[in-house]
């Protein structure tokens, strides 16, 4: 069984934190095999820095799947970041995800969700999602292929009291692929309002792994974040750059 793999961040080269800058939840990062009855993930990435000033960022995840009989599994993925600059606040967010995955067939899922989650870097008090998708897992030689579609409404709340209701499709794609010892992982989300196909959200996230040993990773992870019609005069682009290590061990 997958027991735990956590990130320790070295040096973050940061524009907004990876979380910060996302209103899309990348949940291939917290969703591992289930090799017997549970599986848990827990990701960390945090940097401090002290003397004429002082910062402190924290990022945490958390991923927990059992496994109810040979076809259903059910999930809990929850996350929560923050900074602040001399006991000053900069950002918080956090959210929690609640799923079920059934397989239909090999390799074919059907999933349903319900999230929460807020983000005071882009202003959101509350946003709910309630969805479903259908996911295939496609592996070849060389390649490890997610893909799914799917439909959910969303619910926001933003700090002025405003909100926003509507249903929006959902397409994912992650690749995963290995090169000269190098692991490459590539995720992107495609989020378009069913209201106005010109309103839509996307997300990319590239993940590079050097092996150092068994265990121990070097990493490189890369967001990109863009909305078409950002609330409350927001910027509609993002990106995030983290440097870190990885830890993994399983039973």
């Amino acid at each position: 069984m997958h027991l735990n793999r956590i990130k320790l961040l070295l040096v973050g080269i940061l524009i907004t934190t990876n979380s910060v800058s996302q209103t899309i939840v990348n949940t291939y990062d917290l969703i591992t095999p289930i090799d017997s009855c549970w599986s848990a993930t827990t990701e960390l990435q945090g940097t401090f820095a002290a003397g004429n000033g002082v910062f402190t960022a924290l990022n945490s995840g958390v991923g927990i799947g059992r496994s109810i009989n040979e076809y259903t599994e059910l999930w809990v993925l929850s996350g929560y970041n923050f900074a602040s600059e001399s006991s000053n606040p900069i950002y918080a967010t956090g959210f929690i995800n609640a799923r079920i995955h059934h397989y239909v067939t090999t390799g074919l899922q059907l999933q349903g969700f319900y999230q929460s989650q807020f983000n005071t870097a882009l202003e959101i008090k509350n946003r709910t999602l309630y969805g479903i998708n259908m996911a295939k897992k496609i592996k070849t030689k060389e390649f490890l292929y997610n893909l799914s579609s799917g439909v959910f409404k969303e619910d926001e709340m933003y700090s002025d009291e405003s909100e926003q209701r509507l249903y929006r499709g959902n397409l994912s794609s992650s690749v995963t692929t290995e090169l000269s010892d190098i692991d490459v992982h590539l995720t992107i989300y495609y989020q378009p309002s069913f209201k106005d196909l010109n309103d839509f959200r996307m997300l990319g996230e590239l993940s590079l792994q050097f092996p150092i040993n068994n265990q121990l990773e070097f990493e490189v992870e890369s967001a990109l974040r863009f909305d078409s019609e950002p609330h409350l005069n927001l910027l509609p682009l993002d990106f995030s750059t983290v440097i870190g290590m990885v830890y993994s061990r399983s039973n």
